[in-house]
Formats: structure tokens, C-alpha cells, sequence
């Protein structure tokens, strides 16, 4: 595994809303990161849809956000037609949507604090079949993703309703994402999405993906991330412990210090 000196980069792979946190984080730690999204959302949002959506809210338990995403291309569509109406709480999967969704001014927002997935979700109080049976509930999400969460609640007996606000699609990385690594400067790659990490091949040309997974540490936020990784024959792959941007940093900072005693 190549690990390189003086200023040690990172590659970032996060859709380009949802890097500065992370960013900022790597750069307090002596990294330079280098933003290189496989994924490119694209919100799929009417104006009709939306008017529709804002005439319903009213009627919801809860507005779940699958994603920070869902977050920041709904709330904004659906308070072109009307103010956000008091009565559904606002949920998500975890602290990373938490935080956009208080940024766009819900301070009281529900998510699991012991995962950061839709079994985290589907574990948690505000989930169980005796707060939700006769509920009406709302997702928003993407199109395609899992269908855990919707199909759950539903056999708990939930109303469950869900607006799609966006799709996702492959970037291909552009020469500017690859001198870094021409360079040696290139430690590790950060990824948080296992459909990201099926996208690696795309994003990066066949020849090319093939030399990096050989040589390349690859940091996972979650184990289903780092299967999709292996699926596709990356050959190092670390798991962080738990959810979040600080302890994939820390596992980061881990692997790179163990690398430079070796």
C-alpha cells in the first residue's frame, strides 16, 4: 500500500453539498483534501409535485429525509408554496442529515444516536409499532436505494407515503481529481455510500480503477460500504467503528500513523 509524505491528501467522495464538514475536519488534521464526488444528485422536484407535497404535510406523524440531499432540495421546494406547518416532526438517519436539517431550521430533529442506518432507524422509539400503527408517514428520498425502512414500517402498520426528489448518477472524475495521485500525494480514498463505491469503476475509467483498488487504502463508514468495496476486489479496506465524520478520520489518522511505524 502506497502511502506518501510532507502533506499527505485524501480523496473525498462525498456528492459536493455534503463535503465542508468532513473537509474541514481533514485539514485540522494535517490533511489536504481532495474533492472527487462519485456521485452527481440531480433533483427531479416539480413545481406541481411540490405544490402537491405542501398541501399534504399537515396530515403527516412524521417527515422522514433519507439524506441530507432530500434535506436541502425539499425543504426549500416545499417553502416556495407555504411555510414548513408545525405539526409533522422532522426525522432522519443521522447526524450528518441532522445537522443540514438544523442548518434549514428545525431545531428539534429525531434520528438514532446508536447507527446511522435504516436498522438504526427502524430500532429506535419513534419507530416501534405502537408509536406508528394508524400513522400516517412521510419519506423523502431518491430514486431506487433500499426499500428496508418503507416496507418495515408499513408491516407495523403504517400509512406510508414517499416523495422522490432527486436521482443519483456517476460522475466520472476529470484530470484535475487525478494529479494529486499522479503526484504521490494520494493516502486514501473516503467513501460513505455503497452505491458510490459500485459507481468507483465508472467514475474512474476500467484501467484506472483497476490499478488503484490494488494499492490504495480505503476507508468505509459502514460495513455495507466496505462489502460493496470488496465485492469489487479493492484489496485495503478499513471499517470505521462507528458513524460519522470524526471517527472515520480518526480511523484514518489510525491506519496512516500504524503505516509510518512499519
Amino acid at each position: 500500500m502506497a502511502i506518501v509524505a510532507e502533506k499527505p491528501a485524501v480523496w473525498v467522495t462525498r456528492p459536493l453539498a455534503q463535503t465542508e464538514r468532513l473537509s474541514a475536519l481533514l485539514r485540522a488534521h494535517g490533511w489536504e483534501p481532495i474533492v472527487a464526488p462519485l456521485l452527481a444528485i440531480e433533483p427531479t422536484v416539480t413545481e406541481e409535485a411540490a405544490r402537491q407535497w405542501s398541501e399534504t404535510l399537515d396530515g403527516y406523524r412524521w417527515v422522514f429525509f433519507v439524506s441530507a440531499n432530500a434535506a436541502q432540495i425539499a425543504v426549500p421546494a416545499i417553502r416556495d408554496h407555504r411555510p414548513w406547518p408545525p405539526g409533522p416532526a422532522v426525522a432522519t438517519v443521522g447526524a450528518g442529515s441532522a445537522a443540514a436539517l438544523r442548518a434549514l431550521g428545525f431545531p428539534d430533529v429525531w434520528y438514532p444516536v446508536d447507527g446511522a442506518d435504516s436498522e438504526a432507524v427502524l430500532a429506535a422509539s419513534w419507530t416501534q409499532p405502537e408509536r406508528v400503527a394508524g400513522q400516517s408517514l412521510l419519506i423523502v428520498k431518491g430514486e431506487g436505494g433500499r426499500g428496508l425502512l418503507t416496507e418495515a414500517l408499513r408491516a407495523r402498520g403504517a400509512e406510508v407515503h414517499e416523495w422522490i426528489c432527486y436521482r443519483r448518477r456517476v460522475a466520472r472524475w476529470l484530470p484535475h481529481h487525478w494529479e494529486p495521485y499522479a503526484q504521490g500525494r494520494i493516502a486514501a480514498l473516503l467513501i460513505t455510500s455503497s452505491e458510490a463505491a459500485r459507481g468507483l469503476p465508472e467514475a474512474m475509467g476500467a484501467e484506472r480503477f483497476e490499478k488503484v483498488r490494488e494499492r490504495l487504502l480505503a476507508v468505509a463508514n459502514h460495513p455495507r460500504v466496505a462489502e460493496a468495496l470488496q465485492t469489487l476486489g479493492w484489496r485495503h479496506v478499513v471499517t470505521a467503528p462507528r458513524p460519522g465524520d470524526d471517527a472515520l478520520v480518526a480511523t484514518l489518522q489510525e491506519c496512516y500513523s500504524r503505516e509510518k511505524v512499519q
